[in-house]
Order: C-alpha cells, then structure tokens, then sequence
C-alpha cells in the first residue's frame, strides 16, 4: 500500500498530461502512424521488458506505473534530446530479504540513439540500465529497430541481468556486485560477461491498439529464486491501448505464468496547453494625433515643475499597471523619456511584461515622451533596463514582424545607475515613501520522498505569512507554518552517518513539535556596481539552520555566462522548530506521540559554507551551473547541475554532487544526486500567474554534499531580465 501511494503521487505529477493538446497526424502512406513510441514494464521506449532503439519526443516527460511478478515500478522518463534519455525508476520488489521482507529500490537508466532509421537501415541505441543503483536490475544492451509499415521490428544484445537466460557468448568475466550502499558508478562490469540475444515485434493494429510479443533474455533470477513467480517461458506478450494522446493502458502475459499491467502518461513542455491562458487582452498602442509625434509634441509642460506631471502619471500608470498585474515602484519624467521601475507579478515572460508596461505608458504619459526606459525590478533589485522607442511602438503593432522589429530597434542595458528612489511608489494612489506590508494565510503540502520504511511521507497544514519593507531592497520576512495532517511526524529511522548530522536527522524535526517557525529573516539586496547584484541575509534561514549568508553575482546583461560567491556562516536549530539551538544528540527514540526512548545530551553544530559559483545559459534552452566550495558537513567538493527550461517555463533538470566524502562514509547512495521539476502555475491552471510548483527527487538524503537552503538566491532572480533571456522569449511582446 505504501509503494501504490506512492505511485498515485507521482501520477499527480502527470495529471496534467490530460489538458495537453500534442497531436499530429494519425495516418502516415502505409497506414496508421505511431504517435510515439509506446513503454513497457520498465517505463521506457520498449516492448515489454526488453528495450526497443526507438526515441520519444524530443522533450517529452512519461511517467508511468507497472505491476508484474509481485514488482512494482514507478518510473520517470526525460529525453533530455532527440537522441539522449534518462529514466529515474522506484520499485518495490517483494520477498527480496526473505518472505515479506520486499526491497525499495532506486535507479537509473540512460540510452542514447547513435544511428536515425532510414528507409534499409533500422535505428540503433546503446543503453546503460540500472548504472548507478544497487544492481538489482542492472544490465547493458546495444539494440536496433526498424519499422515496416504498421509493424516495428526490434533486435538486440543485453549483458548483466539482460544477458541471464541462453547467453550465447562472453566477453571477458563480469565482476559480481555488491548491492552495498548502491549509487555507484560500477563502470568495470559494462558490457562485460555473457552475452544473450533478445527481439519481438509491435504491431499497431489502428490509432488506438498495438500488440506486442517479445522473446526476453532475462531469466528474472533472483525473483523466481524468492518464489515470486515461476518463469515457464521466455516469451512474452501485450497489448497497449491508447486511451488519449498522452494516456496508455497495457496488459500482459508474463513469463507463462504472470499477469501485468501498466499505466503510462505522457506530457511535452514544448507543446501547447490545451485551450488557452487566460493572460487578459492587453492594452492597445495610443497612436499620437499626426503632428504630435517624436519630437513634434510640446514640451512645455516640463520647462517649469514636473513634479505635479509626475505624481499625475505615477497615479494614472499605478492605476493602469496594477490591473494588468504590475506593481509600480517609481517613474522619472523627462520632456522627451520616462523611466519606468515595475515588478512584474502576473506574467512569466519579462518580455510579455515589457511590452504590456510599453503600451499602457502610451496611453498615460505626455506625447513629447518618445523613449520608455522600463526598468524590470525583482526583490528591490533593477534588473536591466529597456529602452524602446514609442515611434517604434505605434509603427510596428500590427506589423507581422512587429516584435523583431521593436526588438532591433531596443536598447537592453544594465541598469547598475537607476535610481531606486525618485518617484518611488509603494502602491497606486500611497505616498511616495511609504513602505508596504504584505500578509496572507494559505494552504501548504510538503513531501518527503524514499525514506527506507516507507516511499511517501507527507504534511498538509496552513502558513502564516508577512513581509514589511520599509525601502527598496530591504525585506523583513517571517513563514510560520502548522501542520494539520500526514505522516511526515512517523518515520522512526535513526540515522547511521559518520558524519555531522547536517540532515540526516531531518526527521526529527518533523516528529518534535506541529508548529515551525519555517524562517525568518531580514534581507537586504543591492547593487555595488555594474553588472554586479548583492545580497546580505540574517535570521533564521530554514527549518534546520539560522546564521547568515551573503552572496555577490557577476552577471552582464548580454551575456550568457555569470559567477557568483556565496559565504555563510550556519548554526544548527532545534527539533522543535522554535527560537533555540542545539539539537538533541539523538541516541534512541525520542519521546513525542506517544513513542518513548533516550537521547542524549543537546549538540551544538556550527559552520562556515559556501561556494563558487559559475553558471552558462547553453543553446536549446539547457542552463549549466557548478558550483565549488564547503558543504554543510564540512566536506569539500562541486556540485554539477544541467537544466533544460522551455518558453512556456517548465524547468526539468538534474544535479549530483562529489565531495572529498567517500562512498563509504556517505552511506546509502553513496553521493547526493536528484532530480528537479518547475511547472508553471499557468500551464495547467491557464491564469496568468508568475508562481512555480517545483518538485525534487531525491533518491536519498544524507550528510555528504549537503547545502543550506537560503532564500532569493541572485541568479535566478536576475537572468530572466536580461537579455539572453528576453531574446528567447521576445515573441510574446505583443501577446
């Protein structure tokens, strides 16, 4: 019951596949044409257990959901490019350590298609499976596919555990593996030792059906040998069924003896929703009266004061702006140029927000101004500057070109010299100056994911939270948070690590107390300098650690590469979640909810972090970042991240961490590595909303490699304002 809850949570994950519309053509010259390849047991572009050479999508996520021979496996697929996949599975095997002892099990595949089909040649793939997990499921296999019509035909080799039933040949001896802590990179056991051979064939019967028959090279030996099944058979046979685009249901006869099922659901970031976000229709361009145009209209309103012209605007665009979702923070008025300061809180693309802003100060500002300075600020912070000429603006509305054409005639700098104070306005109709406060009450849900005793963990409650920020760039912050209901305070694990329990003892902060004061924080940004953005943040940083943390980013406006430096000093909480410190040195069980034990005396835990930081925004939408320094342990090592993050938002990427901690002393897993997910609000909601739901899988936490969690770290507030950025997205300037 605990791995099939776990499997609803991530098919909450793919709900969303439902609301896309990624479609194409049904009917190919030789009949019905596959959407896309179809996955098997393994959650992966296959027949039924044996993989196929065939790609997904370029882009598209699968999650899918199997049971067979007492084994469940709850996969996730990206293919990461056309020709390169990654695939992180989380199964459950039964009877594993003996009878009703099953075994959680985490890995991960990787396959990369290194021949196209063409019209005599099948497509070939080289693939690693289960490469850095326990082994459980560990094998290689070079394969090839070729289609013919309706019909897809599949050959390959496998090693490992796809080379355990009628191997033909060996190539050398293959090292046996130690299950130990898993998460290692066993690279002298690639394509070495026996040798066996595996096909089958898929038919797709019309849009809907495929059927399927496979002859299997794995002898599924350590299920059969715990009495899961009885393997009478090499042969295996299914069906898929297609319900929608995007929604699979299999069945299957296993082995000769077994039943299986499998639900899979795909989604594609690159595609469209279906249906459209609900953004608002934006303002038209005001077109001045002929004769009123760039440097034709009177200036004389600003030869005497401009304040009353100012305070005037400021009213009429704070009015304008905040219906559409902007905050302004100040204007200067010129004769012949407005600067503009605004946060942009609705819309994802800065550059939808630039051409929003341009075309209400159009309406609202005096015909002599010809130039808008729009000056897009996050968190206090000017993150560049925009100059777009509004002759531009009236020429090219209703151009075809129009935004290529605004976009070569704009100017994107940096914005290290605008004023954050003059005309600054807190709120429409507030006096300049006057400082804002922010409160709200809303809903929270926290998963915590692969604890050993059960796969899901989990708490729902309500935060309470405020801000007061008395100037630009200084935020007082507080997130106070009461659990409701879950089961995040049940794990009775106890951790095992050598090392200081940075944390592994993260439990225990969910089992001591319903209330936690989540952070709170006093945090000043600014800017020292051209392309330079700093930041200071002092308090209680995270459920775990309070101390302070200052950070100082190098990022150009037009370029793709930054750097950044991140100090921190961090003193360990305590359990409860409140104001102290100094945990309880954790011993035994602890007395809360009713479970009784020992622990011992309170620890005191303190320590100086930090890293370098470089990050490139590569082709294709992939970010790259890389980060050197102190982990939290003590330990010392870089930390390798890849995103991929597609126009409409979505973020999928992975990251692993080495420091100078053995395998040995890192426990369970070996290294830090995991996962991550950012999908847009907007994307299944259809409002317009800048908000993110991010997810992280992690297959385990512990003390190696460990970071502080800080709040409104540099890059990711600042890069979406510049113009690499605004270049990718400039599309939707007039949406």
């Amino acid at each position: 019951m605990r791995a099939i809850i776990f499997a609803v949570f991530l098919a909450g994950l793919a709900g969303a596949a439902a609301a896309q519309d990624n479609i194409g053509p049904l009917d190919g010259p030789l009949g019905p044409r596959p959407l896309s390849p179809t996955y098997g047991l393994y959650g992966t572009p296959g027949l039924i257990e044996m993989p196929t050479a065939q790609s997904a999508p370029d882009a598209e996520l699968a999650f899918s959901f199997s049971y067979g021979g007492q084994t469940l496996r709850n996969t996730l697929t990206f293919q990461i490019g056309e020709r390169l996949s990654g695939t992180f599975r989380y199964s459950r095997v039964e009877n594993f350590s003996g009878p009703g002892r099953e075994l959680f099990d985490r890995s991960f595949d990787i396959r990369y298609r290194f021949v196209d089909e063409g019209t005599f040649r099948p497509a070939l793939a080289i693939g690693l499976q289960d490469f850095i997990g326990t082994g459980v499921f560990a094998g290689e296999y070079i394969v090839g596919t070729k289609t013919l019509g309706p019909v897809s035909a599949t050959l390959g080799l496998g090693w490992g555990r796809l080379a355990s039933h009628a191997p033909f040949a060996s190539l050398g001896s293959r090292p046996p593996r130690s299950f130990g802590q898993g998460g290692e990179f066993e690279i002298n056991e690639w394509f070495r030792g026996d040798v066996a051979a595996f096909g089958g064939l898929a038919w797709q019967v019309g849009e809907r059906l495929t059927l399927k028959a496979e002859y299997s090279s794995d002898a599924n030996e350590t299920e059969v040998a715990r009495g899961n099944f009885e393997r009478n058979s090499p042969v295996n046979l299914g069906l898929d069924y297609r319900i929608r685009p995007g929604t699979q249901l299999s069945a299957y006869y296993l082995y000769g003896s077994e039943i299986g099922v499998m639900a899979s659901f795909t989604l594609n970031p690159k595609f469209r929703r279906l249906g459209q976000s609900r953004d608002g229709t934006p303002r038209p361009v005001f077109v001045r009266p002929t004769g009123a145009g760039a440097g034709a209209a009177s200036t004389a309103w600003a030869q005497t004061s401009r304040l009353p012209f100012e305070e005037a605007a400021m009213a009429s665009l704070g009015t304008l702006m905040a219906a559409d979702g902007f905050v302004l923070e100040g204007i200067d008025l010129q004769a012949r140029q407005a600067t503009i300061r605004y946060r942009n809180t609705r819309h994802l693309s800065q550059a939808q927000g630039a051409g929003r802003v341009a075309r209400i100060a159009s309406g609202a500002l005096p015909p002599s101004v010809e130039t808008f300075i729009l000056v897009p600020m996050a968190r206090g912070l000017p993150l560049s500057q925009i100059s777009i000429s509004r002759s531009a603006l009236e020429r090219f509305e209703f151009r075809v070109d129009g935004a290529d054409q605004v976009l070569a005639a704009a100017a994107i700098t940096d914005a290290a010299g605008i004023s954050q104070r003059a005309g600054s306005t807190p709120a429409a109709g507030a006096p300049a100056g006057t400082p804002r406060f922010t409160y709200g009450i809303q809903p929270f849900t926290r998963f915590i994911l692969f604890d050993p005793a059960a796969p899901l963990r989990y708490e729902v409650g309500v935060s309470l939270t405020a801000e007061w920020n008395p100037r630009p760039g200084l935020f007082f912050s507080a997130d106070l948070r009461q659990r409701l209901i879950g089961n995040a305070d049940q794990s009775e694990r106890f951790s095992d690590s050598v090392l200081p329990h940075v944390r592994s003892d993260s439990n225990f902060y969910d089992r001591e107390g319903d209330t936690l004061l989540e952070h709170l924080t006093v945090a000043y940004n600014f800017r020292p300098g051209e392309n330079l953005y700093g930041r200071f943040t002092l308090g209680y940083l995270e459920r775990m650690y309070a101390g302070v943390s200052t950070e100082l980013l190098w990022k150009p406006v037009a370029s793709r590469l930054a750097f950044g430096a991140e100090l921190n000093w961090a003193k360990q909480r305590s359990f409860d979640g409140g104001f102290g410190f100094s945990p309880l040195d954790v011993q035994g069980d602890i007395s809360t909810n009713g479970r009784s034990g020992t622990v011992g005396g309170p620890r005191e835990y303190d320590v100086v972090t930090g890293h370098l930081s470089a990050y490139y925004a590569l082709d294709n939408g992939y970010h790259a970042q890389l980060d050197v320094g102190r982990y939290l342990a003590g330990d010392y090592g870089a930390t390798f991240t890849l995103d991929r993050e597609f126009k409409n938002g979505w973020r999928v990427g992975a990251y692993a961490t080495f420091t100078d901690v053995s395998a040995d002393e890192f426990g369970e897993g070996s290294f830090d590595k995991g996962i991550r997910l950012s999908i847009p609000v907007n994307w299944t909601a259809g409002t317009a909303t800048r908000r993110v739901q991010r997810a992280v899988i992690q297959p385990v936490q512990r003390d190696g490699g460990a970071r502080l969690s800080v709040r409104d770290r540099l890059y990711p507030l600042v890069r979406d304002a510049h113009r690499p950025e605004l270049e990718a997205s400039w599309g939707r300037f007039w949406k």
